[in-house]
């Protein structure tokens, strides 16, 4: 089968994260025999078709300049891009002309438009019905969250899922929130098994394994904004009776400044380690140096990070929206507190930091839901598989 994928993030090199998630699956699909093709917004000092481990992308350009690609060349994406700035929102219909133009030059060649985001999809549903190419949309979060809260995204997301052949998200939890924008001859909303690399991610073995002197270490990887809770995290660090561990923070974004000025207000700022972004190729490595990770984000999809964390044995504290709670059973692989309570949140991490047994326990238990629950890559790319063949069907 031949898809095309539109999407507005998407990894530039091997060791980008930019989207990296949507080349995985990509990958995967590409080893099932399935032809891809990847049309995503250039971004400053990234402009023009490349190939990446075999899949080609075009990296259409949006902006006159190549270092003036503002709407997505900001860790975060586009809505820290606006939160940074609103004027950024000039290029909106620049970007969005040139999206529309790129997808319709190759989407003649497509048997199905696979579009990740509802900003994309609002593409596909434009150039798809003239090509009569049936379209497929994967809502991953953000675009959910706001079709439930803002008049001009649920406007948005009727006419897009109005036009989809298959509709599909990535947790459970935005099942109810989505089927009501969803037409009969495109239900039922699926949900696919989404995957993780458990031989790229994986505990500690060997002598490494036994446990290190010294207080237990923390990890954050994510943006650095308030919408991931890192302040709720700062101001509970603040609230331990002690200095009982170091948080290692892994991302950039917008908040960054503003976050680095909260930790010496809270006087946490030496407890706390900013390492900036890193490659996806550190990431494992860092989670087998750390004793827990914490998510604390006021709204999630179904985080990857938290699956790679539990693929990584480690326990994992994190607020209890979006699909998290189907990745996490509290107090068994990992903790869950309310998103924003400070004092739940510094209340877990306390036990985490001084109860060595119940992070040994809670870590053996989440590598075991990955393998028990068969959470790869390629069981993902099989269930997409037959969504975009039903898409095929449906469109024929």
């Amino acid at each position: 089968m031949r898809i095309l994928v539109l999407t507005t993030s998407y990894p530039a090199h091997p060791d980008d994260p930019s989207g990296a998630f949507v080349h995985r699956l990509a990958l995967a699909l590409s080893a099932r025999g399935h032809e891809l093709r990847v049309i995503v917004p250039g971004r400053n000092g990234l402009v023009g078709r490349r190939v990446l481990d075999g899949i080609p992308a075009w990296h259409f350009r949006y902006a006159f300049r190549d270092d003036r690609h503002a709407l997505t060349s900001v860790p975060g994406g586009m809505p820290a891009a606006l939160r940074r700035s609103p004027l950024t929102a000039c290029q909106a219909p620049m970007m969005m002309a040139a999206f529309a133009a790129a997808a319709w030059a190759e989407a003649g060649r497509a048997d199905v438009l696979w579009a990740n985001w509802l900003g994309a999809g609002l593409i596909g549903g434009a150039v798809g019905p003239v090509h009569r190419v049936p379209m497929v949309v994967t809502l991953r979060g953000h675009d959910v969250h706001w079709m439930s809260r803002r008049p001009v995204w649920r406007r948005l997301g009727r006419r897009v899922l109005g036009r989809a052949a298959v509709v599909t998200v990535v947790s459970a939890a935005m099942v109810p929130i989505v089927e009501p924008f969803v037409p009969p001859r495109a239900r039922p909303v699926v949900v696919p098994t989404f995957g993780v690399d458990a031989r790229r991610f994986h505990p500690v073995t060997g002598p490494r394994a036994a446990r290190r002197p010294g207080p237990p270490q923390g990890l954050f990887v994510g943006n650095v904004s308030r919408a991931k809770g890192v302040d709720v995290l700062l101001r509970a660090l603040a609230q331990s009776p002690d200095a009982w561990g170091r948080f290692t923070v892994v991302g950039a974004g917008a908040d960054m400044e503003a976050m680095r000025c909260l930790a010496v207000e809270q006087a946490v700022d030496d407890r706390v380690v900013w390492l900036g972004r890193r490659g996806v190729s550190e990431i494992p490595e860092l989670m087998r140096q750390a004793d827990f990770l914490v998510l604390p984000s006021l709204t999630e999809g179904r985080p990857n990070v938290v699956m790679e964390a539990l693929a990584s044995g480690l326990p994992v504290v994190a607020t209890a929206v979006g699909g998290t709670p189907e990745l996490i059973a509290d107090g068994d692989n990992g903790l869950l507190v309310a998103a924003g309570d400070v004092a739940a949140l510094a209340g877990a991490l306390g036990r985490l930091a001084h109860d060595a047994e119940l992070r040994r326990r809670l870590g053996q238990r989440a590598r075991h839901f990955i393998e028990d629950n068969h959470l790869t890559w390629d069981r993902t790319a099989e269930e997409f598989e037959a969504v975009f063949t039903t898409a095929a069907h449906r469109g024929a």
